[in-house]
């Protein structure tokens, strides 16, 4: 778009050049009036311009290269409902976001930090209604990976518990400045107002598929050792524990864990491990 900023490889920075595919985001998105859109690192400003085209109501920017910020406010600071935060998504404190509506997520963002960005934005699910992001292809094809393929893991387990993930479209490299050496795809989840099946402890359900997905070729009965002392306890359970986490469905998951947590609460409580009879 003209800035005369060049992008900076510490920053991952691959600027979005292509307007018609970031026409299709924006098309994909169904925005309607009112909503409040957070874009992650507008770079050039190429989504910027889609949004403020659109109905919504409140658009906020978060951009780290205080480069691209004087071109952004000259832009698009004439719009009354777009603002511009200069610091790291990482470290924003998204709950000052808020104000009294959820708000939607886009972006294309870093590949150095995908990762990092995508758990930020789950854990913070509560005031969040849907992301529709830019991803490397790899990461978007574990996050919406089904059981069974090398592709499931931690982050198909997480984010499937909590929202409806899907990639929309594949992107081409030659839409980005400069040419990544990844291929990209646009990633939509929408995050379930109550996850997909109740969990007695979350924290303990993460600690659990990250625990079994760090040794994931090694069978459950082993790998649960290390959160679960207790062989009486690890025997009770209705899950097969011959089984290695890639084979086990989202819900499985869920009910291992929730087994698992109903026999702590009852040893805990001086009652017996295993159910009677």
């Amino acid at each position: 778009m003209g800035s005369g900023v060049r992008p900076l490889k510490r920053l991952g920075q691959h600027f979005l050049k292509d307007l018609s595919i970031a026409q299709r985001i924006i098309e994909s998105m169904e925005i309607g009036a009112g909503d409040h859109v957070l874009e992650i690192g507008p770079g050039e400003g190429v989504l910027t311009k889609g949004l403020i085209a659109g109905p919504a109501g409140r658009i906020v920017g978060v951009e780290i290269d205080r480069r691209l910020t004087p071109w952004l406010w000259k832009q698009f600071g004439q719009d009354q409902r777009f603002e511009l935060f200069e610091e790291d998504f990482l470290k924003l404190d998204l709950a000052s976001l808020i104000e009294g509506k959820k708000i939607r997520v886009v972006g294309n963002i870093p590949y150095s930090i995908t990762t990092p960005i995508l758990f930020r934005l789950l854990d913070h699910r509560q005031w969040i209604e849907d992301l529709t992001l830019t991803v490397q292809k790899e990461v978007g094809e574990r996050i919406v990976s089904l059981p069974g393929f090398k592709e499931y893991g931690i982050p198909s387990v997480l984010f499937q518990v909590f929202g409806r993930a899907e990639v929309l479209f594949p992107i081409s490299r030659n839409a980005f400045y400069p040419v990544p050496e990844v291929d990209s795809i646009v990633l939509r989840v929408v995050f379930f107002k109550v996850p997909a099946y109740k969990i007695k402890d979350v924290h303990f359900f993460r600690r659990l598929v990250k625990t079994t997905f760090g040794q994931r070729r090694k069978m459950l009965k082993n790998t649960l050792k290390a959160i679960e002392k207790d062989e009486d306890t690890l025997r009770t359970v209705s899950i097969d524990l011959r089984r290695r986490p890639e084979d086990l469905s989202v819900a499985e998951f869920v009910q291992l864990s929730n087994e698992l947590v109903r026999f702590n609460t009852r040893r805990s409580r001086g009652g017996d491990t295993v159910p009677k009879k």
